[in-house]
């Protein structure tokens, strides 16, 4: 049997599928040896599963949109008392761009009939590939059925309505917008954009963030070529664009909000977003009540969303406490019974000085690989269908060594027997 973690066959087959990030670099430079992030295995699901996994995504996604214009018209004083930096305010409030995709990331335990929600993951590039294209591959080459059809269909059809939308937004005619992605210079976001680009349009540029500049507070453009860019998808969190500065030391944000405010430039799902992306957002949702939703959203915020709370009082001594900003389950720790139980190997203070919230523990699911016990984190991605509504469309696993998924999780592929 081979071997899910390394080997040749492995390595062929990744390359094979133009999938360059199946090896990961290991984190803060700690060894020269690749982490391995794709397995070579097939977990398998029944079709059964993928179907109430994606229809539970899209009452979530209900749920979010709404929830997206009560967050956009909150005061000030209101966004910042849910963890919103103040830098963001306003463009939070001017952006009416609605998301255009989100990944959620749920504990959905099939053995103790656990189905939640934890997070909603609303700028981020990561597992997307894998979860469109990557298990339809890898179930065919294990012998098993993609455990989607048409994801391809799905994503060509919200990304040419988001960007005919954005064009829309900036009244322009979107065969003369200049359109750009761009993320991170890492081999896995930059892969992903390039996996992403055929999906949008001919006149569309990739290219890492670095290579992103701003002319004198009226455009941004790609330093290489000098075009302006009027449409970008870029693929890099506002909370860290709001401290960062040029070569020179000054801050850019001020610039680019400003861009933003004259409508000079569409970043999609980037500011507006961004009023999903904290994960205070679930604690928002404990606090209105089920009385504040219409009938039908009450009902999933009570099926599918954990109790979440500001404060650790209003959980009692057992909760999971995450920072309202984080990522990759950095910074995150568990209680059990007033005692530390798990914590992120990661403990960067760029987040455990943030503001925490505080979700009801659940027991995550395991999975049996190569006589390894891992633990079970499953996804669905959403995307705008260019009315607002969230349509379903990619399911994905990624299963870790310990009891928090982080940057050294892996992915598993999925695939349905045949």
């Amino acid at each position: 049997m081979s071997n899910p973690f390394h080997g040749m066959e492995r390595d062929r087959f990744f390359q094979q599928i133009r999938m360059p990030w199946y090896n990961l670099a290991m984190m803060n430079a700690t060894s020269d040896i690749p982490s391995p992030y794709a397995l070579y295995h097939c977990h398998p699901v029944t079709e059964d599963q993928v179907i109430r996994m994606k229809r539970s995504a899209e009452r979530v996604g209900a749920v979010l949109a709404h929830l997206w214009t009560v967050v956009r018209e909150f005061d000030e004083e209101t966004l910042l008392e849910y963890g919103f930096p103040e830098e963001t305010l306003r463009v939070i409030q001017f952006d009416q761009l609605a998301p255009f995709c989100m990944r959620l990331d749920w504990c959905w335990n099939e053995k103790t009939q656990v189905y939640k929600v934890i997070e909603a993951n609303v700028q981020t590039p990561s597992f997307w590939f894998e979860c469109l294209e990557g298990n339809a591959k890898v179930a065919e080459h294990f012998g098993f059925k993609p455990p989607e059809l048409g994801l391809q269909s799905v994503l060509s059809y919200a990304m040419s309505q988001q960007l005919q939308r954005a064009a829309d937004w900036l009244k322009k005619p979107l065969e003369h917008c200049q359109i750009a992605l761009t993320t991170l210079n890492n081999t896995e976001d930059m892969g992903t954009m390039r996996w992403l680009r055929p999906f949008t349009a001919e006149n569309c540029r990739v290219f890492p963030i670095e290579e992103l500049k701003i002319k004198n507070h009226q455009y941004l453009f790609h330093e290489t070529t000098g075009e302006p860019i009027n449409i970008l998808f870029m693929w890099y969190p506002v909370e860290w664009v709001i401290h960062d500065r040029d070569a020179e030391g000054r801050e850019l944000w001020s610039a680019l909000e400003e861009l933003i405010l004259k409508r000079k430039v569409a970043i999609v799902n980037f500011a507006s977003a961004f009023a999903l992306q904290p994960k205070s957002i679930f604690a928002l949702i404990s606090d209105l009540g089920l009385d504040f939703f219409p009938s039908e959203l009450a009902e999933t915020v009570y099926d599918l969303f954990p109790k979440t709370a500001q404060t650790s009082d209003e959980m009692g001594d057992t909760y999971f406490a995450k920072p309202v900003l984080g990522r990759q389950g950095e910074g995150c720790f568990s209680m059990i019974r007033g005692e530390v139980g798990v914590e992120s190997s990661n403990q960067d203070p760029w987040y455990t000085n943030q503001d925490y919230v505080y979700q009801e523990l659940l027991d995550f699911p395991t999975v049996g690989i190569a006589e390894k016990s891992l633990t079970a984190l499953w996804s669905t991605w959403l995307f705008n269908n260019g009315d607002d509504r969230f349509i379903a469309g990619g399911v994905g696993l990624r299963v870790s060594e310990g009891k928090i998924t982080d940057d050294y999780s892996y992915w598993c592929p999925i695939g349905v027997p045949v």
